[in-house]
């Protein structure tokens, strides 16, 4: 099965959505609140929200949606769809006029990622994929079709966070090539746009908005997204939280490679709560 129309659509919300964004990004008048749990959130995130998730209620309204700055609804539970909503990925960066900001939105089903769309209007660049769709990155002058790095007889190629460093301790330089992640979890797409095989984290705060557009881009090229022990990222879960570190990878050839190198460093989840 493809996701073609699913995919047009959250490609377009993306990019619709941003609007609100944009109309308030560098403003020194933006209103800004404090979050129970003591991040921030802007108006601007509460404005992308109402475009994203009156889309899907006009568009899809049998769907269930996960939203960062909406509701839970535990209803959403017993739904096989869920769309899952980033309004602002780096509502910090959003907030002191940083580019690196993005609208995020995906698609899952029946816990898997079908479905992923990652605007990022003030670079400007769009990643997106679908099962059963080539993914692609659209800049401001060209579309180029993201495509996997083959492993071949060629050394794999790591990134990793400052979290996951013990990794490059444990491998054969031969085979192995490094390079530290300044992007966070943006990486595991970015990985498929610089020729890159895998990302290893082994901080994961974030939450399931935060990871599952990404993923879903990875699982359109026949990549996957694991923990450390090798069991497959599921969303829509009653505890949107990501916990047990993250491996993802553009085959499953690199991923078997990419996990054998956390467990030759003996690398461990680490949590934050």
């Amino acid at each position: 099965m493809t996701y073609a129309a699913e995919l047009a659509f959250a490609v377009d919300t993306v990019r619709r959505a941003a609007d609100p964004a944009l109309a308030l990004f560098g403003r020194p008048d933006l209103p800004v609140f404090d979050k129970p749990d003591g991040t921030i959130v802007t108006q601007a995130d509460y404005d992308v929200n109402d475009v994203i998730v009156e889309a899907i209620a006009a568009a899809y309204p049998a769907d269930a949606i996960l939203s960062e700055e909406g509701p839970d609804d535990p209803d959403r539970l017993s739904k096989s769809r869920c769309w899952i909503v980033d309004p602002i990925d780096g509502t910090s960066h959003f907030e002191r006029g940083d580019r690196d900001w993005s609208v995020m939105l995906a698609l899952a089903v029946d816990g898997r990622p079908v479905v992923g769309a990652v605007n990022r209007p003030a670079m400007p660049d769009l990643r997106s994929g679908a099962v059963g769709v080539t993914p692609t990155l659209e800049l401001e002058d060209r579309t180029i079709e993201l495509r996997p790095q083959p492993l071949d007889a060629s050394p794999l190629r790591v990134q990793h966070s400052y979290s996951a460093a013990a990794i490059t301790d444990a491998a054969d330089s031969d085979n192995v090539t490094f390079t530290v992640s300044y992007h966070g979890l943006m990486s595991m797409t970015v990985m498929l746009s610089e020729g890159m095989h895998a990302f290893i984290a082994a901080r994961t705060s974030g939450a399931e908005w935060d990871l599952a557009p990404h993923a879903a881009i990875l699982e359109s090229v026949g990549g996957l997204v694991t923990d450390f022990k090798g069991r497959p990222r599921t969303f829509n879960a009653p505890d949107p939280r990501i916990r047990g570190g993250i491996i993802a990878a553009v085959s499953p050839q690199a991923h078997a490679r990419a996990r054998a190198l956390v467990r030759a460093a003996g690398l461990k989840p680490i949590r934050d709560d």
